[in-house]
């Protein structure tokens, strides 16, 4: 540091007390009188602030009860036409963007789907023939055997 800042003097500030005191009484004095006024103040206005608070809570009530079935029909006409309407619209604009299906593999898997049906009635229907021709060979064949044995039977009797 140099010589100079070390010789500086600090600067000596006289207060005048009286001068403050004075100073202090009349702001204290104002703020009694700021105060006081807001109490007047808030006096004078109670009772309007009370008689508007319960003019607001009527008010308020009539808002509702006016509102909330003009808010029900809202929510009826948009459920019953709007909902619809736009339910439809979407179903629309889905099949516009749906892309074009490719028709020669759908009418190869039709013309599948109706020769194996074909061939699967074309064997059914034989096995029930198969079936029947080979019950009645074996109906045939049992009713002579039993006919042979009563026979013999009735031989050995008599």
């Amino acid at each position: 540091m140099s010589r100079r800042n070390r010789s500086r003097k600090i600067p000596q500030v006289n207060i005048d007390t009286a001068r403050l005191q004075e100073a202090q009484e009349r702001l204290q004095e104002a703020q009694e009188i700021v105060s006081k006024s807001a109490r007047q103040a808030a006096e004078r206005v109670a009772p309007t602030t009370r008689q508007a608070r319960k003019v607001a809570a009527e008010q308020m009530m009539n808002a509702r009860t006016w509102s909330a079935p003009r808010i029900d029909q809202a929510g009826q006409y948009i459920e019953e036409e709007v909902g619809p309407r736009v339910g439809a619209m979407l179903h629309r604009t889905a099949e516009k963007v749906e892309p074009a299906k490719s028709r020669s593999r759908r009418g190869f898997a039709a013309l599948l789907l109706i020769v194996g049906g074909a061939v699967g009635a074309a064997g059914a229907i034989a096995t029930r023939r198969n079936a029947a021709r080979s019950s009645d060979e074996h109906t045939e064949h049992l009713s002579a055997v039993s006919e042979n044995s009563s026979t013999e039977r009735a031989r050995s009797n008599s």
